[in-house]
């Protein structure tokens, strides 16, 4: 009985070995794991189109040909990924899935205001706990060549009999009009409250060395550049950048955040201590 369970054994590893040996295959020519389509076959008719003028260009705005961004959620709760696109010099747009990797334009539909504002980056979140997505826009509110903008934020109001989502821009209402030169935000609940909180990436305009001795500008506060820490307070946001300690300057060059949990144990005691991390990619000279 031994050796009948030791020849099984081994006939069970022979056959496990061969299996893998068999997987360890070269790929076979021309296949691809992935298929492009065109905005043809999915309806995506979007194009971030940049057109650079002797007033404002590459030379003027080091950021110029950044892009924008890309949101996707279920707008409409209807079960398939929607998405959202931001534009820099066009309109943002709107994208209801219909299935079967079909999408329509909703934009208009769906109330998205359009004003040729710098946008460049775009976060997806149930900002209200309705059960509804919101949606926040980033955008570059101050600069000569573009128009005067803020970030904006839409509130979904309902979906209607037709499937279509309606949004109303509340930034102003919210506290989250920011207006100056924001790169992406991130929504999350850092005070464990049970509300998202928000915090907001910035960037600068000018080269490093423009602004002088870096170290006098560790620690100070810029009204368009630094980045921002806003706490949920009951639906209205509070800026609390200062009393965080998150650094807030001039020379803050954000061009991407994530938020992670990560859990570190504290060595002289049993007990383990659970922080919100920011980690925020930034170049530095």
């Amino acid at each position: 009985m031994m050796q009948y369970n030791r020849a099984l054994a081994g006939l069970m590893y022979t056959c496990s070995l061969l299996l893998f040996l068999s997987a360890c295959k070269p790929a076979t020519p021309g296949a691809s794991l992935f298929e492009v389509l065109d905005d043809n076959a999915t309806g995506l008719h979007f194009t971030n189109k940049l057109t650079a003028t002797s007033k404002f260009n590459l030379f003027r705005y080091m950021y110029f040909y950044n892009g924008g961004g890309v949101g996707a959620g279920d707008f409409n709760n209807d079960g398939l990924v929607d998405l959202f696109f931001t534009a820099n010099q066009g309109d943002n747009k709107l994208f209801l899935n219909t299935g079967h990797l079909q999408f329509k334009d909703a934009t208009k539909a769906t109330g998205v205001p359009q004003d040729s504002a710098w946008s460049t980056g775009v976060s997806v979140a149930d900002i209200n706990n309705d059960g509804l997505l919101d949606i926040y826009i980033c955008r570059v509110g101050q600069i000569n060549g573009l128009p005067r903008s803020h970030n904006l934020l839409l509130v979904c109001q309902g979906i209607g009999k037709d499937g279509v989502p309606a949004y109303a821009e509340k930034s102003h209402e919210y506290g989250l009009d920011f207006s100056g030169f924001s790169t992406q935000a991130v929504f999350f609940d850092y005070d464990h409250d049970g509300d998202l909180d928000l915090y907001l990436l910035n960037h600068t305009i000018h080269d490093n060395g423009t602004f002088g001795v870096r170290a006098t500008l560790l620690n100070t506060h810029n009204p368009l550049s630094g980045d921002r820490l806003y706490r949920n307070d009951e639906g209205r946001f509070t800026d609390v950048t200062a009393a965080a300690g998150i650094n807030s300057s001039v020379i803050g060059y954000g061009l991407g955040v994530v938020v992670a949990d990560i859990i570190l144990v504290i060595l002289y005691c049993s007990d383990h201590v659970t922080f919100i991390n920011l980690h925020m990619v930034n170049i530095v000279e």
